[in-house]
C-alpha cells in the first residue's frame, strides 16, 4: 500500500492515485492536488487531536499504515477538519 495526500487534507491508503481518488468518490476535477507520502516519510511524528479526550498526541505515519496494510483495500488514514 501506498499513501496519498488529496487535496493536502485527506490522506488515503490505497495501491495506485486511481483507487486514493476513487475511494474518496471525488470526480477528476475535485481533485486540485494528489501526491504520494513517500515510506521513508513514515517515521516522521504527526500531531492529532483525541476526540475523546480533546488532548493532543503524537503518532507515526507508519503506525497508522497498520492497519490499512494488513488490510489491503483502500482505507482513509487522516483528514483534517475546517
Amino acid at each position: 500500500m501506498k499513501l496519498f495526500a488529496i487535496n493536502e487534507t485527506e490522506w488515503v491508503a490505497a495501491n495506485t492515485k486511481e483507487e486514493a481518488i476513487e475511494h474518496e468518490g471525488l470526480e477528476p476535477e475535485e481533485v486540485v492536488s494528489i501526491e504520494e507520502i513517500l515510506d521513508n516519510e513514515w517515521d516522521d511524528e504527526i500531531e492529532y487531536s483525541d476526540e475523546d479526550s480533546d488532548e493532543i498526541k503524537t503518532i507515526t505515519i507508519r503506525e497508522l499504515m497498520v492497519d490499512a496494510n494488513k488490510k489491503g483495500v483502500p482505507t482513509k488514514i487522516m483528514s483534517e477538519d475546517y
